[in-house]
């Protein structure tokens, strides 16, 4: 009898340390935690939203008051554009098709001198594009234009057009409004190669 409650009290012992130990292989593990750092303000490089200007809050260069050298306006006569710079380099006459906006609305030629493109129709002249050389500058009121002029200059002078530029993702032209009336379309676009001024071209849309 004896050994009989001896046997039991065993089987009893090695049960109940079985289901421990099956207690024991069923906890889940917690694996290491993951430390995270807390959000610095130095670290927050999420992009700031950019914001569209409307053309009416663009800046307005006068294209048509402009002054080469500060002598002569960019909508002349051709006697006082030669007098102040010099004569042609080349008339070309247009061939039908060639052009889809112009600024005349009879026939003219196409008037080259120093790189820039005129429109001459008889006496008259006005100017498509103004290319920048070494010797030459664009003035419009307080506004002094060159081929030295770089693309931090222009957004001091022009902050709304190049931050305008910047949200489109250009870097290379700046576009502004040539008139105070805010329902015009027509625009004074300023191209720059390698971080500097190279041209000013009038736009006119077909």
């Amino acid at each position: 009898m004896k050994n009989v409650l001896l046997a039991c009290a065993v089987t009893l012992l090695t049960a109940c340390q079985q289901q421990k130990q099956d207690e024991l292989d069923t906890i889940a593990v917690a694996a290491p935690g993951v430390i995270v750092k807390p959000l610095m303000e130095d670290d927050d490089s999420l992009p700031e939203p950019r914001r569209d200007i409307n053309w009416d809050q663009i800046e307005v260069f006068p294209f048509s008051r402009a002054l080469i050298n500060h002598k002569v306006p960019l909508f002349t006569t051709r006697q006082h554009l030669e007098a102040a710079i010099g004569k042609a380099d080349s008339i070309v006459a247009i061939a039908d098709g060639d052009v889809s906006g112009s600024q005349f609305v009879e026939d003219f030629h196409y008037f080259y001198k120093d790189g820039a493109t005129f429109e001459l129709c008889r006496d008259s002249l006005a100017c498509d594009e103004f290319v920048f050389t070494t010797s030459n500058s664009l003035t419009v009121d307080n506004i002094t234009l060159t081929g030295n002029t770089t693309w931090e200059d222009i957004r001091k002078i022009f902050p709304h057009a190049a931050i305008q530029a910047e949200n489109e993702g250009r870097t290379d032209v700046i576009k502004l409004r040539d008139s105070f009336l805010k329902d015009g379309d027509s625009q004074v676009q300023l191209y720059f190669e390698n971080g500097r001024l190279a041209r000013v071209v009038n736009f006119i849309p077909c």
